[in-house]
């Protein structure tokens, strides 16, 4: 077959059509396939506890009945459908006094960083006591129900892998027997006394790919922020700590990784940009964000979104030192060389 040495024609809509008919794409006319760097979908925004609270609270004052079991407002982005970024979302949770959520699993994972009021997450048969600050985790297929036996109304920051999960095709959910509670199988708090001291038992090997500890106690991260602070000598932008699995040193949940910042009043973080998409919430002090250009103001409780490959710099404004918790999706990128990092 001799190839044509005159390509002066075009070609012309029929042929599009019958690509089309053929469920096929002309590469060439998809834009971004040749894009020099991410262009993620999702926008830089901020929730604000204060404004969304009269929401909750207004749930919180009705019998949801067959719709719901859980008081949760989820975070869209407004750049999606569903999702605060392309792989999690993040929300408001509220227990009332005296109220529980009957215990379920799903595949995908979850994080719960509490913010107001105090009660339990029982995991797995684990009563975990959350108290504000501190972050409890709950693996993929692992049961769990929330309790409050207190007389203050707990709030707390959801964040799940759900969009990832869903992509997949791989979201499962299954109600614990007769929508029930579950039965606590071991003591309060069993996993941080077993693990939560900064040493693990010397026999023990990981089984799971998620953390065993349940929760990260607010106290301790404070501690061991002020520490390293200490012995770095109160560097100009602050410190960071990450969450671990203690048994591996990996992130906590095979999908999510936690972290802790520390910014001194009357400074500012490193600019940055990373692959990885991050959402923060402000667990003390106050001030704003640059993201993408654009200026977010926070406060405690309030929380943001960071979208993938977008520059963002952290300012603390007011007289106390501001704790910014963040969860983000790198681990879902490391095992396949896509985590890459920029400062400037």
């Amino acid at each position: 077959m001799s190839v044509p040495t005159d390509k002066s024609g075009a070609l012309d809509e029929s042929y599009y059509a019958r690509v089309r008919d053929a469920q096929l794409v002309a590469l060439w006319r998809v834009p971004g396939t040749d894009a020099p760097e991410p262009a993620p979908a999702e926008s830089p925004y901020v929730w604000h506890y204060d404004e969304l609270i009269g929401l909750l609270d207004e749930a919180g004052s009705v019998d949801l009945g067959g719709e719901s079991d859980r008081r949760a407002l989820n975070a869209t982005n407004p750049g999606r459908v569903f999702g605060t970024t392309h792989t999690m979302v993040a929300g408001y949770q509220m227990v009332l006094p005296g109220e529980s959520a009957p215990a379920h699993r799903h595949t995908p994972a979850a994080i719960r960083l509490m913010l107001t009021g105090r009660g339990h997450t029982v995991v797995e048969g684990e009563a975990v006591l959350m108290e504000p600050g501190d972050l409890v985790l709950t693996p993929g297929w692992t049961w769990h129900d929330h309790r409050n036996d207190g007389d203050e109304t707990m709030v707390w920051l959801d964040g799940l892998d759900v969009p990832f999960v869903r992509g997949m095709n791989t979201q499962f959910y299954e109600d614990f027997e007769g929508k029930q509670l579950q039965p606590r199988l071991v003591p309060e708090d069993a996993s941080v006394s077993r693990y939560g001291a900064g040493v693990v038992p010397s026999d023990e090997s990981a089984t799971t790919r998620h953390s065993p500890l349940t929760k990260y106690s607010y106290a301790s991260s404070l501690e061991s922020l002020r520490r390293l602070r200490e012995v770095q000598g109160d560097p100009e932008h602050g410190v960071s700590i990450d969450f671990v699995n203690p048994l591996t040193g990996g992130p906590v949940l095979p999908t999510l990784a936690c972290a802790m910042d520390l910014l001194p009043s009357g400074r500012a973080s490193r600019r940055r940009r990373h692959t990885s998409s991050t959402v923060f919430c402000t667990t003390q002090g106050e001030g704003y964000s640059i993201v993408g250009g654009e200026r977010l103001d926070w406060k405690h409780k309030d929380f943001f979104v960071v979208p993938s490959w977008t520059w963002y710099e952290h300012h603390a404004t007011g007289d106390q030192d501001v704790t910014l918790f963040s969860m983000s999706d790198r681990p879902l990128l490391e095992p396949f060389g896509l985590y890459r990092e920029q400062t400037g």
